[in-house]
């Protein structure tokens, strides 16, 4: 069968408003493929944090609304203008060639001092202490290679205790709340509005022994939350690596559901959406609030 693969590459800042709008026309998901150089045997990696970052999503070719989705994308694209590197591409594929070519770009990959990030068709070797992640994302965001997870993961390793109660809301691949329970939480929620994400969260948990430590459910705060228990006040550790539309959307839903010494780990923010982000988040009773950085990317860590 064949597919249409689009690609495109922009400049590091616009990567979060390109994968928002590309999604419209590819809700399964958005391939986000930021250069790098391994560095040793050891899982080690450098990203080119000011390169171009590849963004390709695919469509099923040959069909009316695929042509005319392509074209109005063209048209959007050219209004974005000195934020694109390389212009929109389009190349027919077979699926399984592209159901399985991002896979040459997600790299086993070391974060923090314990994390080891290894997807599950690399071979790795544990060194004593690792801490290993395996992953298969199938077509869920999340494989660590993204500053924004990057980030979530090194404040996991830094801050969560043993037995903490952990929500993660827009779980997609479930790279954080799968590492989470390794590191030793008590129990983790999982949610995303994605049912890829939901599948591979659950996958995920599985192939790492923690599915009993997990609960995965389809939704998300305010009146999508699933399960029977409300978010308020329950855990001790919120996980939140979203957009900056959705973090200023659910600002007091994420808050309310923290416990009264719990921390909110809010990220997915571009470094120009940062106070507007910061704003909502002390409206809605954000306290402590501290901000680390990694290229042009933010991630806030608040309480209640």
């Amino acid at each position: 069968m064949e597919t249409l693969e689009l690609a495109i590459a922009v400049r590091p800042h616009a990567v979060e408003a390109m994968a928002d709008l590309l999604r419209r026309y590819a809700p399964a998901g958005v391939s986000i493929e930021q250069p790098f150089d391994a560095i040793d045997e050891e899982g080690g990696v450098a990203f080119h944090e000011n390169d171009a970052v590849r963004l390709r999503i695919w469509l099923p070719a040959g069909d009316s609304p695929t042509a005319a989705a392509i074209e109005e994308l063209r048209k959007i694209l050219v209004a974005l203008g000195g934020d694109i590197v390389e212009p929109l591409s389009v190349n027919t594929v077979q699926e399984r060639d592209w159901a399985d070519a991002w896979k040459e770009h997600f790299h086993v990959t070391r974060v923090g001092e314990r994390i080891v990030l290894k997807p599950s068709w690399r071979e790795y070797e544990p060194r004593a202490g690792d801490i290993v992640v395996e992953l298969d994302p199938g077509r869920a965001f999340g494989t660590g290679q993204h500053e924004t997870t990057r980030m979530c993961l090194i404040e996991l390793e830094r801050q969560m205790e043993a037995g903490a109660s952990i929500l993660d809301v827009g779980c997609g691949s479930g790279i954080l709340s799968v590492t989470a329970a390794l590191l030793g939480a008590g129990n983790v929620d999982a949610v995303d509005i994605d049912a890829a994400a939901v599948r591979a969260t659950r996958e995920n948990a599985a192939a790492n022994r923690v599915a009993d430590n997990i609960r995965t459910m389809h939704g998300s705060l305010g009146e999508a939350w699933p399960f029977t228990e409300p978010p308020t006040g329950r855990y001790d550790l919120v996980l939140a690596n979203l957009s900056a539309r959705i973090i200023r959307e659910l600002a007091g839903d994420l808050l309310a559901a923290l416990n009264e010494n719990g921390a909110a780990f809010v990220s997915g923010i571009v470094a120009e959406q940062e106070e507007s982000c910061v704003d909502a988040l002390l409206e809605a009773g954000a306290r402590a609030l501290e901000r680390r950085a990694e290229g042009d990317w933010r991630l806030l860590v608040v309480r209640r």
